[in-house]
């Protein structure tokens, strides 16, 4: 069954107002607070929505929650186990996610494993990175015109060997290239 939230509904009650102001601040201005400002409604959470029955089988994770999490795994370098520990009790990733039920609060390896061949399968993490990296320029007014000369972009003829490298993988792969 699927669940995708109506993100677009305010709620009638404050579901962060347990933070206090101070926190719910440091919230706001940290990364947790960009993410879920500007790029949380944004995930293509609807482009999965192939994978599931609305009206049959068990309820599904929140696909913003999940999309989230992947994308907060790359972020932060995180393993599966880290994510799912993050997720689990992380208050910041709590408060960018929007996660407000405790069963969206937990999210099994395996779950984040599936819908990370998903996203791969269906070509979504191109479109993942194009969109929220095009979402944050126009946020933050970044003109794109002037670049860094040394800056380059290197696209790999096996995509799929660079995805299951981690940075520290990559960097050792590059060094011993040179």
């Amino acid at each position: 069954m699927l669940t995708l939230r109506d993100r677009q509904t305010n709620n009638l009650f404050n579901p962060w107002e347990h933070l206090g102001t101070k926190r719910r601040k440091l919230l706001d201005r940290c990364w947790a607070g960009v993410f879920r400002e500007q790029l949380l409604d944004h995930l293509p959470a609807s482009k999965l929505s192939g994978h599931f029955i609305e009206s049959f089988g068990r309820p599904s994770k929140d696909l913003h929650v999940v999309l989230g999490a992947l994308v907060l795994q790359q972020l932060h370098d995180q393993t599966d186990a880290a994510t799912v520990e993050a997720v689990a009790f992380n208050i910041a990733w709590h408060y960018a996610l929007d996660i407000q039920r405790i069963s969206d609060a937990y999210v099994c390896e395996r779950t984040l494993r599936t819908y990370r061949r998903w996203v791969i399968e269906r070509g979504l993490d191109e479109e993942l990175f194009k969109q929220l990296t095009d979402r944050l320029i126009q946020a933050f007014a970044v003109d794109t015109a002037q670049q860094r000369i040394d800056s380059t972009a290197v696209r790999s003829a096996v995509r799929s060997a660079v995805r299951t490298m981690t940075r520290l993988g990559i960097l050792v792969d590059t060094v011993s290239k040179f």
